[in-house]
C-alpha cells in the first residue's frame, strides 16, 4: 500500500470569538537514508499570522505494511535510533526552520522504518464564545538502509491471481503498472493498482483478462525501472460457484461391479 502524506486533524473545543488555525507545512514527507549518511535536514514553514510552536515525535515502526503494524513512541534516549533535533522549537509567522534527523543505528538485516510527527502547539487561550481550535500535525516516513541496500521483487501466479513477493532489504514502490494482451507495447494498458512493498512481503494482483504478462515500475527512492512479469496462461472468467455445484449434480454415478 502506497504510502501517501500522512496526517491527523486533532480537533478541541475553546472558549474563544473565531476559529483559530495552527498550520505548518513540510518541505518532504519521505526520507531515505542511505548507508553512508547519519545526518538529513527536513524544513518546517509557518505560513501563519500567529508563531508556532512546534514539536517533534518519533517512533519505531515494526511490521511496516502489514495488518500488525505497530508503531512506538521512543522516549528512552538509549533505545533511540533515530533522533529530531530539536525536539521542540520555535518559528515566527512566515518564516521557516530547519530541523535536523540523526540516525544514530544502522540495521544489519533490512531497513529500519520510523515515522516522525511535527505536532503544532498552542496554549490556552479565553474569549466569551465557543470556537474550534483545528490542529494539523504532519508525519514523514524515514527509511534507514543497510549495507548493500536492494530491493527483489518476484512473481508467481496462482490461478488468476499474481502474487509478488520482495526478498530484498528495502522496499520498492510498485507504480505505473500495466497489463498487455499481446507482444506488443501497444496492448498494454494502465493498472490503477499500486503499492509499497516492504521487505520480506508479498502483495497480489488480481490479473486483468487477457492478460500475456505485467509490468511495473519499481522505485527504491532515487531510481525506477521497468519489470515485466510473464503470465503462464491468459486468464479465464472464473466459473461461477452454482455452475460447479450443478456440474457435480449432473455427474453420471459410476457402475458397481
Amino acid at each position: 500500500m502506497f504510502t501517501r502524506s500522512t496526517f491527523y486533524l486533532l480537533l478541541t473545543s475553546l472558549i474563544f470569538s473565531t476559529n483559530i488555525f495552527a498550520a505548518l507545512s513540510l518541505d518532504r514527507i519521505i526520507i531515505y537514508f542511505s548507508p553512508s549518511e547519519q545526518v538529513q535536514d527536513i524544513t518546517v514553514t509557518n505560513p501563519d499570522k500567529d508563531t508556532l510552536f512546534l514539536q517533534t515525535e518519533v517512533y519505531l515502526v515494526s511490521n511496516p505494511g502489514r495488518t500488525n503494524e505497530k508503531r512506538v513512541k521512543i522516549t528512552d534516549p538509549d533505545k533511540m535510533g533515530l533522533l529530531a533535533t530539536p525536539s521542540k522549537a520555535v518559528i515566527p509567522t512566515n518564516s521557516h526552520k530547519t530541523l535536523r534527523l540523526i540516525s544514530l543505528e544502522k540495521p544489519i538485516k533490512n531497513e529500519q522504518v520510523y515515522r516522525v510527527t511535527f505536532k503544532p502547539i498552542v496554549g490556552d487561550l479565553k474569549a466569551s464564545n465557543t470556537a474550534i481550535k483545528l490542529l494539523i500535525a504532519y508525519q514523514a516516513l524515514v527509511f534507514v538502509r543497510p549495507n548493500k541496500p536492494h530491493y527483489d521483487v518476484s512473481a508467481k501466479q496462482k490461478n488468476n491471481q499474481l502474487t509478488f513477493t520482495n526478498s530484498g532489504n528495502i522496499n520498492a514502490i510498485m507504480r505505473n503498472g500495466q497489463y498487455c494482451t499481446s507482444k506488443k507495447d501497444d496492448s498494454c494498458k494502465p493498472l490503477t493498482q499500486t503499492t509499497r512493498l516492504y521487505a520480506e512481503q508479498s502483495w497480489t494482483l488480481d490479473i486483468p483478462l487477457g492478460s500475456t504478462r505485467i509490468k511495473y515500475g519499481l522505485f527504491d527512492g532515487d531510481h525506477e525501472k521497468t519489470h515485466t512479469f510473464s503470465i503462464t496462461s491468459p486468464t479465464q472468467p472464473a466459473e461461477p460457484e452454482n455452475l460447479k455445484k450443478d456440474r457435480k449434480r449432473q455427474r453420471p454415478a459410476g457402475r458397481s461391479g
